[in-house]
């Protein structure tokens, strides 16, 4: 009874396996490229500040009121339920294996050949997952581009989506639209998983647009049809009236799908008592952010089209691009155009030059990189050698050429932002070669460790000082917030890092908790200005107990 049992559900388990090879193959292939970051030290500061909050969170402190950072909330309960930076960078994984399956599942709709599909995921695998934009790190990107990809998916379960595949197909009326319960249902997932993307980070209100491309598309397409039946602009708009209420009702109910989402997160907020500090720091802080960097560029021209005004002018011209040309574009690029312009608004919202910034712009550019290589290859298939050594190519049509200069336009903008910025990506070849040395012992983990951040040789013996202490908080001043994470201890104060002290001006009130809580142990930094105030507490209160190279360790006095 029991091997007949066994053998049913190891041929089940076979049958499973058998079917869903690829995919099984997708998440090795994923988790093999990341299991260098399972080594990684305590390192990265973004990491540590979302795992800080996540320890400050579990000791039952309110986000936003008793601990600050100025992102959506999801994070740092991502944080919290991971517990470690183990569990963190394993949720991560969990995120890009999710994403990676999404975009394949995503590509059968723009590609019908395999190797198509094959080339533009082994772009997407490779940005999403090495070191060069921190692909590695489990960013907020990481989440977004899960929860966007999962919620695109959706949508393709929609009329209005399957209309812009197939032009063809008649768009449901209105009423059809609020009987069809399957439509409605998957128009309202769609926009509650965008909710999500944007409750981990604000910016994937531009991955959110995408849906209301897709609709203006549809839109495009409908006039187009009703022109060629009618004698004036006017009247062909006319005629596309019905199409125009359901494109509408459409997404009218894709942003009540979104808008719940983000209501349900004020509610739970305002329930909590700190509604006020959530809008302030965990939304409307975010345009704050965004507008107090300023890099020097070449022009004033140039300095004005990565304002926002820039951007919005910018992005119009695209548009009007597209639409007017929309016959000559294939759906893929003018899905992958599209999104790839929203996406780099998002990636350069604040002008600052981090790469992981632009891990939301690479699976919209695996998909334009796939349709540039393919034209390519097209080209040269229809061309052969004619006389005196002169390539002759037929085409059909314009189609490739002017797609073909739409990619260039497209992957030509995004390398020049880059340059313009200064973003400089990480080098991967130094890092998985580090992980080698490490993993056939020709270095030693303290080795390995120290080659990440200088910081770190202090910050590993101080961790262990701090972890002997009987209280869960320490006051860190300087921007060293993976000390926090690393010993596992909270921070006196709102803020694990001073440079969130400097700009809230709150050298005070940063000064008055640590008179009220008086934690056993404070770590001075020596790198940083000194916080107003707090030497002269220290003096009269503490004794140095331990110096480092990088920071100074203060016990406080029992006289």
């Amino acid at each position: 009874m029991l091997g007949r049992w066994l053998w049913r559900n190891f041929r089940k388990l076979d049958i499973f396996l058998d079917k869903h090879a690829f995919l099984l193959a997708l998440a090795l292939i994923v988790l093999f490229i990341r299991v260098p970051t399972i080594a990684e030290p305590y390192w990265y500061g973004d990491e540590a500040i979302y795992l800080t909050l996540g320890n400050s969170l579990r000791a039952g402190e309110r986000l936003y009121v008793d601990i600050i950072d100025h992102k959506t909330p999801l994070i740092y309960y991502f944080a919290l339920f991971s517990g470690s930076q183990f569990g963190f960078r394993m949720l991560g994984t969990a995120a890009t294996i999710v994403s990676t399956i999404a975009f394949y599942i995503l590509l059968k709709d723009f590609f019908v050949r395999k190797s198509q599909r094959l080339f533009a995921l082994i772009i997407f695998i490779l940005y999403t997952n090495l070191p060069r934009f921190e692909g590695n790190i489990p960013n907020g990107e990481t989440f977004v581009m899960m929860f966007a990809l999962l919620g695109i998916l959706a949508f393709r379960q929609t009329r209005l989506y399957q209309a812009f595949l197939q032009p063809s197909r008649k768009l449901p009326h209105r009423s059809y639209i609020v009987k069809s319960t399957s439509n409605t249902i998957w128009l309202l997932i769609s926009g509650a998983l965008m909710g999500l993307a944007t409750l981990t980070k604000v910016p994937a209100i531009f991955d959110f647009a995408i849906f209301f491309m897709v609709g203006w598309f549809v839109y495009v397409e409908a006039v187009s049809r009703a022109k060629a039946n009618e004698v004036t602009f006017s009247q062909a708009l006319l005629a596309s009236r019905s199409s125009l209420g359901s494109i509408v009702t459409q997404l009218g109910i894709v942003f009540v799908g979104w808008l719940s989402v983000i209501l349900i997160s004020i509610v739970y907020y305002f329930l909590r008592g700190s509604l006020p500090q959530y809008i302030d720091y965990g939304l409307l802080y975010n345009f704050r952010y965004a507008g107090s960097w300023n890099p020097q560029f070449p022009s004033a021209l140039i300095a004005f089209f990565f304002t926002l005004k820039g951007k919005v002018l910018l992005f119009g011209v695209w548009v009007y691009i597209l639409t007017v040309l929309h016959k000559h574009f294939s759906k893929a690029f003018l899905f992958a155009s599209s999104w790839l312009g929203l996406t780099l608004f998002a990636a350069t919202l604040s002008n600052r030059p981090y790469p992981h910034y632009f891990l939301q712009v690479f699976p919209a550019l695996a998909i334009i990189v796939a349709i540039t290589v393919w034209i390519i290859v097209l080209t040269i298939r229809r061309c052969k050698p004619g006389k005196n050594g002169v390539l002759l190519c037929e085409t059909d049509s314009t189609k490739p050429v002017i797609e073909a200069a739409g990619t260039f336009i497209v992957i030509s903008t995004l390398l020049v932002t880059l340059n313009l910025l200064h973003v400089r990506p990480y080098p991967t070849l130094r890092y998985y070669d580090l992980f080698y040395k490490l993993a056939t012992q020709q270095i030693s983990w303290e080795e390995y460790r120290d080659q990440f951040n200088p910081v770190l040789k202090d910050n590993y013996q101080v961790a262990k000082i701090l972890r002997r202490s009987p209280d869960m908080e320490v006051f860190i001043w300087g921007n060293n917030p993976l000390l926090y994470a690393l010993s596992g201890k909270n921070p006196v104060g709102r803020f694990t890092v001073a440079f969130h002290i400097d700009d809230f001006n709150a050298y005070q009130e940063t000064i008055t908790a640590i008179e009220a809580k008086k934690p056993t142990l404070v770590v001075v930094m020596k790198d940083q200005v000194p916080l107003p105030g707090l030497r002269e507490y220290l003096m009269s209160e503490y004794i140095p107990n331990s110096e480092y190279p990088t920071m100074t360790v203060w016990r406080r006095s029992t006289r």
